[in-house]
């Protein structure tokens, strides 16, 4: 039991945002025409390590709408986005915090996506960061960041964007002690 603890299995459901506009930084909180926040759905499953490291795969669905920018040119046609990613976590606050009383906990997060947009698939390397802010025992809200950077020569330049994401995180396997 005391491994269970110690190493849970956490799962997920929320929301997610894609901004591929093209424009780096210049326009990160451009929302209204950069962020494409349809069929915004985002599960998850991540396997925990001694609380400090995580194993965690993400199935995010979105779409870009017609007027949305993408590669800093706006779009005619809708185009359905999916992306699997799978990527190990460092929860960096541990080091600092204790993780069985912190009310949050800080983390980095690297790895590798696939990313279809469209018609078009691209292979991603995955860097970011994010925060779980504790609701309950077993309950979190997740609040992640990842720039996505395409590995494949071969795909178009649409294949680099951010996508951000809120989601309600519940831990299996951990007893209240």
């Amino acid at each position: 039991m005391n491994s269970q603890e110690s190493d849970p299995i956490v799962v997920g459901l929320g929301f997610n945002a894609v901004d591929n506009s093209g424009s780096r930084f210049s326009e990160i909180l451009n929302v209204s025409e950069n962020w494409n926040l349809s069929r915004l759905i985002k599960v998850s499953v991540e396997k925990r390590f001694d609380y400090d490291h995580g194993i965690i795969g993400e199935l995010s669905v979105n779409k870009f709408k017609v007027g949305k920018t993408i590669n800093s040119e706006q779009i005619e046609n809708s185009l359905g986005y999916l992306a699997l990613d799978i990527m190990f976590k460092n929860y960096t606050t541990n080091y600092i915090l204790d993780p069985k009383h912190a009310k949050y906990e800080g983390f980095v997060t690297a790895g590798f996506g696939a990313n279809l947009i469209g018609s078009e698939l691209a292979k991603t390397i995955n860097v970011g960061f994010g925060f779980n802010i504790y609701l309950d025992f077993d309950l979190r809200l997740n609040l992640q960041t990842i720039g996505k950077f395409s590995i494949d020569s071969a795909t178009s330049g649409n294949a680099n964007h951010i996508q951000h994401s809120i989601t309600l995180i519940k831990w299996i396997g951990q007893n209240r002690k």
